[in-house]
């Protein structure tokens, strides 16, 4: 081992999670706040009559989709990046990583998600038609 290698691994170790942990916070709330601007149409919506249940498993699909849809992207592009890198750069692919990343950012999306129906169940009809 070269003296100081395991301690900057480890400052980057950290700085990598710290900044996955950040972005699928931020993808957490963006869900959320995209779901509150509709709140009007949830509340057209349920005035309709359609259940809130309905509403709700809708917008956990319609985020579960959207994420999935970033994720393909996203891992589609840094793979394609791959290959515009001079030879000089070192790459190494880990497929776990990936995984376990992408996992974390649907989970954060979904919680999103569920911050956002748990306030479609509290809209008020008349309020939005208003």
């Amino acid at each position: 081992d070269l003296p100081g290698y395991s301690a900057q691994l480890l400052t980057f170790i950290f700085m990598i999670g710290f900044l996955i942990l950040i972005a699928a916070v931020v993808i957490g709330i963006f869900i959320y706040v995209l779901t509150i601007q509709k709140i009007d149409v949830f509340g057209v919506m349920k005035a309709q009559g359609i259940s809130t249940g309905t509403i709700g498993r809708s917008v956990i699909v319609q985020t579960f989709i959207l994420t999935l849809i970033g994720l393909v992207l996203g891992v589609a592009v840094t793979i394609l990046s791959i290959y515009f890198l001079p030879a000089q750069v070192p790459t190494q692919i880990n497929w776990l990583f990936f995984i376990a990343v992408g996992g974390l950012i649907l989970l954060c999306s979904l919680i999103g998600a569920l911050f956002s129906v748990k306030t479609i169940v509290n809209v008020d009809p008349v309020r939005a038609i208003a």
